[in-house]
């Protein structure tokens, strides 16, 4: 397989937003306390924002850690998902290599490729997809399968989301 590190990243990219819709429905399926559950999720959506704003230039709408319950997730995630999909659409193997600049949360100024901000925050993403799931786990739930080859074997390159 050739390297083309446009197309990996826009494929983990669609795969993050198909884990997270299936994580969301999982939650709202649960019937014991999902505060835990919903805590992860809330926080791969915070962090998709406060990059995205980052990337963007602009402020961040909601905070690195916000608490959102299954509804309002799933809400805001549809909006995050469509500006993720916009950012993908307009990138170009050079832009990944543009230097964004920006603040981290304790004010430090940095700048970093965009291809490896992208890279960090689909990562990320999948860390706090395993946290929720764990945290499924805990209240009685069954885990849920959200692993990348999961997704390839699902849908691969002819996935909608691409």
């Amino acid at each position: 397989m050739a390297h083309d590190p446009l197309r990996h990243l826009t494929s983990l990219r669609a795969h993050g937003e198909w884990a997270d819709t299936k994580l969301v429905v999982a939650v709202q399926q649960v019937a014991g306390d999902a505060t835990a559950v919903l805590r992860e999720l809330a926080h791969v959506r915070g962090a998709q924002e406060v990059w995205l704003s980052r990337i963007e230039g602009r402020a961040a709408t909601i905070p690195v850690w916000p608490a959102y319950s299954a509804v309002e997730l799933e809400r805001v995630g549809a909006v995050i998902d469509e500006r993720m999909r916009h950012l993908f659409d307009t990138l170009t193997p050079d832009a990944l290599a543009r230097e964004i600049a920006y603040n981290n949360l304790q004010g430090l100024p940095f700048r970093t490729e965009l291809g490896e901000i992208l890279l960090h925050l689909l990562m990320h993403g999948q860390y706090h997809r395993g946290k929720a799931n764990v945290a499924l786990r805990d209240v009685g739930a069954s885990a849920v399968g959200v692993d990348y080859i999961a997704w390839h074997r699902e849908f691969g390159s002819s996935s909608p989301a691409l």
